[in-house]
């Protein structure tokens, strides 16, 4: 396929939406190259939006098949609308020409991409036939197509599926990194991380540099809980930031285990998810008592909360720090914050320091929000009856993750969350006082739902600042895989974990608790369903509530 985009030399012009650009148009001539360039600098930028928007245009505006695949590889990988990504290939297809045995090849490799579309769409009887096509009638694409077909069952949640495929290729065809890779992968998430390690050390054989086998071997050692090797390879990830030419990445030496701390200048940042920020702050603290000065560049949401928890070191919005690349000289290191565990020697699960609450709630915020609660109880007043002994259980719920854009977070949010109406559902009706600590778009279910009464005070939430104070007024919280999940255990609240079944490593492969949150309780869903797990949920709920 890259030779096809390689031909392509006509020009096109794709006009950008004012929302791309901002008040006026703007008409750029792009071939393929510049084409995928262009939009993976947007994306290293942070405008994956404008990105996705552009490499759109740019297929629907173009009848030259170099430039539609160039758009189609680019949507493949960051487009979340797969209907968009299946109608972009689709197109592709039909303006190959179908009769040239030279073509022949193209066209499998252009199957193979559609088919990854489909499977993701939940077309998957189209998306299997596809990929079976291609492997029956292209010989050369087999490892191609084995890849391509673990890694969609992947991304759909059959890991048990992806390794039955695995199983055979690996044994039919020549070695492949590809294929070591998402065996490791399978495995880890089938929870069976040990026997994943192999299949990703024989990966690194063939190619002891290629990043993504050495990523999933280091999360397979953490999750077996294996941290010393597995910190050590986590630390050598490429930060997922706003932009990899942020001068905090670009101009600062990335901090190292060896370098002595005492007068040292570090900036820490904000990387992957806001629960890895609330995990790892707890080692701040040992980092800060030795180095000359710490700050730290976080999210909006955050800033309250770290601030009034850490007033030891300075805690700025990472969107300012972006802009002010002069501040380099101000600093002798920079780290993504969740490297801190690797710099603190942490070796095993066991090595997890002792557990206290480690974030601060003011007590004026804590008593407004209790204020509210009460409020809120009083108003509604009891549809169900008061528990045995009178006050009723006040239970805090989170049914979704934070709506990201990229087709593989958009693919891993799937699998970790449900939705408002699957939850109540299989919790039941219960004698408690249910509240809502829902964020982003997925609060509005609350809506779209009736039945029992649940208390939706986010309103008056703006930062996690908030959140926590609302937390320190209920019992429990019950979430999926989620950042207020760490803040209620960072808290030392009450949590309980609704785990998919391919658990993020830090919960391990088995068993009901985490040294990292020991007020946490894990109830881990033995298929992609996570009704059958929530079920169990409501059930210790009940007898939860009688304990009251």
């Amino acid at each position: 396929m890259n030779e096809i985009m390689k031909k392509g030399s006509r020009m096109v012009q794709v006009e950008r939406e004012e929302q791309v650009v901002g008040t006026e148009d703007e008409r750029i001539a792009l071939t393929p190259q510049e084409l995928t360039a262009y939009c993976q600098k947007l994306v290293a930028c942070g405008e994956l939006e404008h990105a996705v928007g552009l490499a759109i245009q740019a297929a629907q505006g173009t009848q030259d098949v170099s430039l539609i695949l160039a758009a189609g590889l680019f949507l493949n990988r960051f487009c979340s609308r797969y209907e968009v990504v299946i109608a972009v290939f689709r197109k592709a297809l039909l303006l190959l020409p179908g009769t040239e045995p030279t073509m022949a090849s193209v066209r499998g490799e252009v199957k193979v991409f559609l088919a990854d579309a489909l499977m993701a769409a939940g077309q998957r009887e189209e998306a299997m036939a596809l990929f079976m096509e291609v492997a029956q009638t292209l010989p050369e694409h087999r490892s191609l197509v084995g890849a391509h077909l673990s890694m969609a069952l992947l991304e759909a949640g059959m890991a048990d599926q992806a390794e039955q495929i695995l199983a055979v290729w690996l044994r039919d065809e020549p070695p492949s990194i590809s294929l070591y890779n998402n065996m490791g992968c399978a495995l880890e998430r089938l929870n069976r991380s040990r026997e994943a390690l192999t299949y990703y050390r024989r990966g690194m054989e063939l190619s002891s540099r290629h990043e993504t086998v050495s990523f999933g071997y280091a999360i397979a050692l953490l999750k077996a809980g294996e941290y010393e090797e597995g910190f050590a390879r986590y630390v050598k990830r490429v930060p997922r930031v706003p932009s990899l030419e942020c001068w905090f990445y670009q101009d600062l030496p990335r901090l190292t285990k060896d370098v002595p701390l005492k007068g040292k200048n570090i900036l820490f940042y904000q990387e992957q998810g806001l629960g890895d920020t609330i995990q790892f702050i707890r080692f701040l603290p040992q980092i800060a008592r030795q180095a000359g000065r710490v700050t730290l560049a976080v999210p909006p949401v955050l800033v309250r909360l770290l601030r009034e928890s850490y007033p030891m070191v300075e805690v700025c919005l990472i969107t300012e720090m972006v802009n002010h690349p002069e501040l380099a000289g101000e600093y002798d290191f920079s780290s993504p914050i969740p490297d801190l565990p690797y710099f603190c020697g942490l070796r095993s699960p066991a090595d997890v320091p002792a557990f206290s609450p480690y974030l601060e709630v003011l007590e004026r915020r804590r008593d407004h929000f209790a204020h509210l609660v009460e409020q809120a109880v009083a108003q509604n007043g009891r549809t169900d009856g008061p528990s045995p002994t009178g006050r009723r259980l006040r239970v805090g719920l989170v049914w979704a993750g934070d709506a990201r854009s990229s087709a593989e977070d958009v693919a891993a949010d799937r699998r970790r969350s449900t939705s408002f109406a699957e939850m109540m559902e299989a919790l039941g009706p219960v004698q408690a006082d249910v509240f809502s600590l829902q964020y982003g778009s997925r609060r509005k279910e609350l809506e779209q739902v009736g039945g029992p009464v649940v208390h939706d005070l986010m309103g008056s939430v703006q930062d996690m600042a908030d959140t926590a104070a609302l937390m320190e007024s209920l019992d429990l919280v019950i979430s999926v895989d989620t950042a207020p999940l760490h803040l209620a255990g960072a808290l030392g609240r009450e949590v309980w974990l609704v785990s998919r079944w391919d658990a993020c490593w830090r919960w391990g492969d088995q068993g009901e608790r985490t040294p990292w949150y020991p007020t946490m309780r894990i109830f881990r869903a033995q298929e992609l369903s996570l009704a059958p797990v929530l079920r169990d949920v409501g059930q210790c709920l009940r007898q939860r509530i009688m304990e009251v």
